[in-house]
């Protein structure tokens, strides 16, 4: 066995037992028994790579969580989101979507889709930079989350023109997480918004809609923002209920 690669997955495994909470060096490395100065370097490695993250101690990294897509249980949120969903498309009749966040792309939970001739329709899989939803999610990522992700996925380009240097996408995401909404027009004359959802403090999913441009207007609009909150309100605090 390689020693080294034995004392990293320890280490891992310290830092995830209890995931609210920061661990110092002398803690890690008398728990392990290691040398303080081998446990450092590992984890200076480790930070280097995104798996573990340094403020007042340690804890586990963006790219920990990116590798075994540590999202909310999936049947959990369905479970409690379906309904608003309904309610929401029934409401607006415009495509409505549940959506989370799986390494750069926003994935599709459920949708419920609009009855009008002209809809506008969303791809059950779609990088995260292009849709409302995506923007959403990764608006409200802590930080370290953010920069890792660009540090693995790069920026957004052509999927974001306004978009030029990583401090213009920080600043961007940062007014998303204080409006609580994101708004993406895509070329195809198509409007999506998103707002997020919670589980606590924490936002697991994002719920959008989608509708052509043309009908996203005066009170049609404000009404499909105010309903849209609704039902992201009401599938937070149903959740937050749940284990």
């Amino acid at each position: 066995m390689i020693q080294v690669i034995n004392r990293a997955l320890d280490i891992l495994e310290v830092l995830s037992q209890d995931l609210s909470r920061e661990y110092g060096l002398r803690e890690i490395a008398d728990g392990l028994k290691l040398n303080h100065g081998t446990c450092a370097n590992i984890i200076k490695t480790m930070i280097n790579r995104g798996y573990i993250e340094k403020r007042q101690g340690y804890s586990l990294g963006a790219k920990a969580y990116y590798l075994t897509n540590n999202f909310s249980n999936k049947e959990e949120l369905l479970k409690v989101a379906k309904e608003p969903i309904k309610k929401l498309k029934a409401t607006i009749n415009e495509s409505s979507i549940l959506a989370i966040l799986k390494n750069n792309a926003r994935i599709v939970l459920y949708k419920e889709v609009s009855s009008h001739e002209l809809q506008a329709n969303t791809r059950d899989e779609k990088n995260a930079y292009m849709t409302a939803t995506g923007r959403i999610l990764l608006a409200f990522l802590d930080s370290s989350e953010q920069r890792s992700f660009v540090s693995t996925y790069g920026l957004p380009g052509k999927m974001w023109p306004e978009i030029k240097t990583e401090k213009d996408l920080y600043i961007e995401l940062s007014k998303i997480k204080t409006n609580g909404i994101a708004l993406h027009r895509a070329d195809s004359d198509i409007i999506g918004v998103g707002a997020p959802v919670y589980k606590k403090d924490k936002v697991v999913a994002s719920i959008g809609v989608y509708l052509p441009e043309t009908r996203f207007k005066n009170k049609i609009q404000k009404m499909i923002l105010s309903e849209l909150k609704k039902a992201t309100e009401q599938t937070s605090k149903a959740l937050s209920k749940t284990n």
